[in-house]
């Protein structure tokens, strides 16, 4: 049997079409820069500007909880903010909680010192938040949201992206931050234990620091979150196509086994989780100083990727 995002509850063209419909009814202040990948704001009313972004962890909270797994859920929002504002120019400086909980237990402390900690290493503060005991809404989960700011390096000229330019992709430590509740499906479905698998199905998301040395190298980064590879490539390629060649991944291969490879392809990171595009004459130093995979090239017409 195979599995699909939207049976398993979850229609990303839905929250497409919804996200489309939000930004049609905000009209744009003038103060807010021009940012054609939608991975953060970029607000022009300082100088420097600043980046601003919002995203939370997911289902995949619920196994984190289950397994105690609470330094790899503060890792996955953290980074699920964190590598949004690299994907736009910004290093990343002020971090901001939301704990949205039924009533607020051990958990939640063991999460937030964590949270702080993961920050601390990062060079990063947290310096708000907010946590809210609303047992009418929650009853039994809760939810964690981050926002995140930073102040803006260099925005990567994405509008460049040309055919023959080099895309680069840099490893990703497992799914991620996305595609949870399809993942949950299949655990439950399939009667599957996290100890069956021969990989760490929790890992915390990867934080891409490393990029911010990168970034007057690259066109253009997209953080492969919701919507999956496709939809990443789609962000940064604006109408143009692709050709990626994949190296296998052992939890890859694995979904493979329960999911179809072109719902595969729109759901998860399929095995990066930035990818990077570059002149060709950038790709070796690039490579050298973060340790970036090549992938394939710009072109035009479809987007294919070979697995």
């Amino acid at each position: 049997m195979k599995y699909t995002y939207r049976d398993a509850g979850v229609d990303v063209e839905r929250g497409e079409t919804f996200a489309e419909h939000i930004k049609r009814a905000v009209k744009r202040p003038e103060w807010l820069y021009e940012e054609p990948t939608g991975y953060a704001a970029i607000l022009n009313f300082t100088d420097p500007p600043i980046a601003v972004t919002a995203d939370g962890i997911g289902t995949k909270l619920i196994l984190h909880r289950k397994y105690g797994r609470w330094r790899d859920a503060a890792m996955d929002l953290v980074a699920m903010n964190y590598n949004d504002l690299v994907a736009v120019g910004a290093r990343p400086l002020a971090f901001l909680d939301y704990l949205g909980v039924e009533r607020i237990s051990k958990e939640h402390f063991e999460f937030v010192s964590c949270l702080i900690e993961i920050l601390e290493e990062l060079g990063m503060s947290l310096v708000a938040g907010e946590t809210a005991e609303m047992p009418g809404i929650y009853g039994g989960e809760w939810d964690a949201v981050g926002f995140c700011i930073g102040v803006l390096i260099q925005r990567p000229p994405v509008e460049d992206v040309n055919p023959g330019d080099v895309i680069l992709g840099l490893k990703a430590s497992g799914f991620h931050s996305n595609g949870w509740t399809l993942i949950r499906r299949i655990l439950d479905e399939e009667n599957l234990s996290l100890t069956s698998l021969s990989f760490d199905l929790l890992s915390g998301t990867r934080i891409y620091s490393e990029t911010l040395e990168v970034l007057g190298d690259v066109k253009a980064l997209a953080h492969v979150t919701g919507g999956g590879i496709v939809r990443a490539l789609k962000r940064i390629l604006k109408g143009l196509g692709a050709h990626l060649e994949l190296k296998r991944r052992d939890y890859v291969d694995w979904v493979l086994r329960y999911v179809d490879f072109q719902e595969a392809l729109s759901t998860f990171n399929m095995g990066y989780g930035m990818i990077l595009v570059v002149d060709e004459e950038k790709v070796n130093g690039v490579t050298r100083k973060i340790g970036a995979e090549i992938l394939g090239r710009v072109k035009q017409g479809d987007i294919e990727i070979i697995y």
